[in-house]
């Protein structure tokens, strides 16, 4: 009977869905005014060395094949919540001070993506999506170039209730950036402010053995969690600006640009970990501080100021750069410490074209390298001897195919985060570890033969690893790791309406003891897709199976937003299909989707953390709306 009426529920959200649908597309047509088309419309660059890299044309991608796929698999089961990192991945942050590495990357935004834009006109973009047990998420970005000044603000707000009880979340994330630079291009700057937010309950897991095919089909609020007052609330604030200035004149001789920078960046981080039922969850065996409530907070603050020289050809063919930075970092977690680090910067940048072409259509068939080095050496403070260097070097085979190979190399010695060698809290408390710093050397070989095919194969060695043991507390393996992975990606639509898309992953280490990883990993899609109604309308109906290979998953301790090694827990492969449409009527994509449409007839274990099961059955409904006025 309770599937019967989850099934009646269903009906009902369907017809308020398409109803809605129906309202919002008739709306389309009467809304928008102007639609642009020009592909050099809107560009982009990165925040990074600001004066050596080019701002990138960009264009809102037409594709609708993977709109339904809105967010990465949170493996904890709920957006919002802390999630275990599962897959190999190429990059490291930049050297520096890191108090801990927080498993909210889905959830925050990063400097890394911090964009600056330019545009011939304003450009904004709205998304909103809306779902089961309260789903709700908003997605803005807009930006306008007015007088050579350029701003532009993204924004993220998302909420769940999650399925199982004590799991719900909250998340704003906003950041704004501006650039300038003035008419005889003396003088400008790059400027942001970024804010994140994450609060999430903690209920540790569901109580073992309380999913089973029993219950299975009951309301997961009724099952017994291990936490049952505990609460997360993570906060971000940074702020940066760069003004740049010209210091040679700039006539129809110049052929190289020369450049001064400044940079000063602040942050401010605070963790806070508060569980009112500790006399009673007898969740944690220790208790230090307080036996009857936990309230755990860190505060850690960043002062960075940086000076730096660049040479750039007018071409924009070579850009070379140095530079100083100072670092101050302050932690704040039951007394105040107070960590320096003094470090050297160095960027190289060369762009050659290899065929030379005279027509725009044999252009978009010539080839070209570039390459990007990037050095970076803390030679004095409490990182001291750490270095970082990289390069990455892409060989475009045809700008009109998409063909092109790269290649990316790292090598790093990088002093072990704050949490690994310093911790006082309620429940753990260790001090001076005295770790060594990890040393690992990372590189990525990856192939994109056009739209259809693409490639890459990943390898990493890894020295002086540091994770948590099976009682969740900080440890350091002197032997040698190594990790690969392999990536395969197709899609391809066959007799102009069927589609079919393959992902596989391959991953494997030296060692499972110490990294925990899926070694298979498939996303297989299977669509038809058409153009109605004289191109106004490009529809897509498919389904998306996804499956994960078995594997020893990682544990959570909420304490310290750790996870640790765990052996009584084993995955078992779990078809997770969705079912979904995707549309396009311009200036508006939206999508419906049924998340795990196999809940109820595929088994009980769909998790990836003990005591942590991804979503039931759930549907999703998602509008992105684009306006260029």
């Amino acid at each position: 009977m309770h599937f019967i009426s989850q099934q009646k529920r269903s009906f009902s959200l369907l017809k308020k869905t398409w109803f809605f649908l129906f309202i919002c597309i008739g709306f389309i047509f009467k809304a928008q005014v102007f639609y642009s088309t020009d592909p050099t419309y809107l560009s982009f660059k990165t925040e990074k060395n600001n004066l050596i890299t080019k701002y990138h044309f960009t264009y809102p991608d037409s594709s609708i094949i993977n709109i339904h796929n809105y967010f990465p698999r949170n493996f904890l089961g709920n957006i919002g919540l802390p999630s275990p990192n599962y897959q190999l991945n190429y990059g490291t942050n930049d050297l520096g001070f890191n108090f801990h590495s927080t498993p909210y990357k889905n959830d925050v935004y990063s400097e890394s993506q911090v964009n600056y834009y330019r545009t011939k006109g304003p450009y904004a973009n709205l998304t909103g999506i809306a779902g089961s047990k309260k789903f709700q998420t908003f997605k803005m970005l807009f930006t306008h170039t007015y007088k050579r000044v350029n701003v532009a603000i993204k924004f993220s707000r998302y909420t769940s209730q999650g399925f199982y009880l004590k799991q719900q979340s909250y998340t704003n994330n906003f950041y704004l950036s501006s650039n300038y630079t003035n008419k005889k291009e003396r003088f400008g700057y790059y400027f942001y402010i970024l804010n994140n937010g994450n609060r999430n309950k903690e209920n540790g897991g569901i109580l073992a053995d309380s999913l089973n095919e029993n219950t299975l089909l009951d309301n997961k609020e009724l099952l017994p969690v291990k936490l049952n007052n505990a609460a997360r609330d993570n906060r971000e604030l940074k702020a940066m600006f760069n003004p740049d200035f010209r210091l040679n004149r700039k006539d129809s001789s110049t052929k190289i640009n020369h450049f001064i920078q400044f940079k000063s960046a602040f942050s401010f981080n605070s963790y806070q970990y508060k569980d009112e039922n500790i006399a009673t969850d007898n969740y944690y065996i220790i208790t230090y501080l307080d036996t009857v409530r936990t309230n755990d907070s860190t505060h850690v603050r960043k002062f960075n100021n940086e000076i730096n020289y660049a040479a750039v050809t007018t071409n924009s063919n070579f850009a070379f750069s140095v530079g100083y930075k100072n670092e101050i970092n302050q932690v704040w977690q039951k007394a105040d410490s107070v960590f320096l680090n003094h470090i050297a910067t160095a960027d190289l940048l060369f762009k050659k074209v290899l065929t030379r072409e005279e027509n725009q259509v044999a252009k978009d068939h010539q080839k070209e390298i570039q390459t990007h080095f990037n050095f970076q050496y803390i030679f004095d403070g409490a990182s001291k001897g750490n270095y970082k260097a990289e390069n990455k070097t892409v060989l475009l085979l045809n700008r009109a195919k998409q063909r092109y190979l790269y290649l990316n190399l790292l090598a790093e010695d990088r002093s072990a985060d704050y949490i690994y060698n310093y911790w006082v809290s309620n429940h753990f408390t260790w001090f001076n570890n005295g770790y060594h710093s990890q040393q690992q050397t990372q590189a990525v070989l990856g192939f994109n033969l056009n739209k259809h095919f693409s490639s890459s194969l990943f390898i990493q060695n890894i020295n002086n690893y540091l994770y948590f043991d099976n009682v969740a507390l900080p440890r350091q393996y002197g032997t040698t790791l190594t990790n690969l992975g392999l990536n395969l990606s197709f899609t391809k639509v066959f007799f102009k309406h069927l589609g079919t898309s393959i992902d596989y992953r391959l991953q494997n280490t030296t060692n499972t003891t110490y990294i925990r990883l899926p070694k298979h990993q498939a996303t297989a899609k299977l669509f038809y897709t058409g153009i109605f109604f004289k191109n106004n309308l490009q529809l897509q109906i498919g389904s998306q199976l996804q499956i994960y290979d078995s594997f020893y998953a990682y544990g959570y301790m909420p304490s310290t937003q750790a996870f640790y090694l765990q052996e009584s827990f084993k995955t078992t492969p779990y078809p997770f299909l969705d079912v979904y449409l995707n549309a396009r009527i311009r200036p508006v994509n939206f999508f419906l989707k049924v998340e795990n449409a196999l809940f109820g007839f595929a088994g009980t274990n769909y998790s990836f953390a003990q005591g942590y099961y991804q979503t039931d059955r759930a549907f999703r409904l998602g509008i992105s709306w684009t306006f260029f006025d």
